[in-house]
């Protein structure tokens, strides 16, 4: 009798469940929560990337926003687009877990703007949104904001 009921309790223990949560919004980590978007630096380049959502992902639905790159404006802290040579990627990461989710789709919209789309985070928890580009000047770069899903 002993040995089934440490079997069942075993059993309890190491099974997983689907949580409930409340809400899958992202929210911005602590130093993040000016009404503004941060800017994000690219820190070869000098540039800066500013990401602002569309549509927030559900366990649904696939979310989008639009990424900005450019400068800051030096009297009011406002963007400035600029067209950045080299390409653009965006990457949805769980560094806890160390994988990502299905790809993000990037289209350019505008001088220094871009949208993106399909995305998706697998999982509640942290994660990050880096964005990365690639130029034959300054090579590799990656910026990244970080989220609680």
């Amino acid at each position: 009798m002993t040995g089934k009921i440490l079997a069942l309790c075993l059993l309890t223990l190491s099974a997983c469940a689907q949580p409930k949560y409340e809400s899958r919004e992202p929210t911005r980590q602590a130093g993040r929560a000016s009404a503004a978007p941060a800017a994000l630096s690219l820190p070869v380049s000098g540039l800066n990337a500013w990401i602002a959502w569309e549509q927030m992902p559900t366990e649904e639905d696939f979310g989008s926003f639009l990424l900005k790159i450019g400068r800051v404006n030096k009297a009011d802290g406002s963007p400035i687009p600029a067209d950045a040579p080299g390409e653009f990627k965006i990457l949805l990461w769980m560094p806890s877990m160390g994988h990502g989710s299905t790809p993000v789709v990037l289209e350019r919209v505008d001088v220094g703007t871009y949208r993106a789309s399909q995305v998706f985070f697998t999982m509640p928890g942290d994660w990050e949104i880096r964005v990365q580009r690639t130029s034959e000047e300054f090579g590799l770069e990656e910026t990244s904001l970080a989220l609680r899903i």
